[in-house]
């Protein structure tokens, strides 16, 4: 399990308040994703009391906010890896390997679907929706970025030398 990176400090709260100041003078409803962006990008996962904190200083009931964490892939209400990966298993990348794919990542990383190795380097998830890059099926997304085509042996050296972008780097 990953470790809780949110303890509830006075510190975790200014970190919250210092993310949610960049978007003063803002639309709240349209700075909302951005900011959990970046919650998500500080923390690995969105803690329930950020969302407090969003709904006090933007007055958004914390339903809305949840609703929109709950329905984006990209946000995660549990702790997740530095890295998650994602395998396609939608119609073009399940045809073309994707299962394979997802067996070599499971064996490879030590963990089953919607895990997170012990270490907390790695998150595994299975996508059975779409990127709408079906031409380089099978594929995968590390990280915000898509590979592929990829064969079983490309992704082993994938994931045993990712590269060195990170999660952080796509929402600033």
């Amino acid at each position: 399990m990953v470790r809780d990176t949110w303890t509830g400090s006075e510190e975790d709260r200014a970190r919250v308040n210092s993310i949610l100041d960049e978007f003063e003078g803002q639309d709240p409803m349209e700075s909302l994703i951005p900011a959990l962006h970046k919650i998500q990008a500080a923390y690995r996962y969105i803690p329930e009391e950020a969302g407090h904190i969003i709904s006090e200083r933007w007055h958004i009931p914390e339903t809305d906010i949840f609703n929109v964490v709950s329905f984006y892939s990209d946000f995660s209400t549990e702790p997740r890896g530095k890295r998650v990966l994602w395998i396609c298993e939608g119609a073009a990348c399940y045809f073309m390997g994707g299962p394979q794919l997802g067996e070599v990542a499971q064996s490879v990383l030590g963990i089953p679907y919607n895990e997170t190795t012990p270490d907390g380097e790695w998150t595994l998830r299975r996508a059975d929706f779409c990127f709408g890059v079906c031409h380089r099926a099978p594929l995968v997304e590390l990280d915000h970025h898509i590979y592929g085509p990829l064969s079983p042996e490309e992704l082993r050296a994938l994931i045993a030398n990712p590269p060195e972008h990170s999660v952080e780097e796509d929402h600033e």
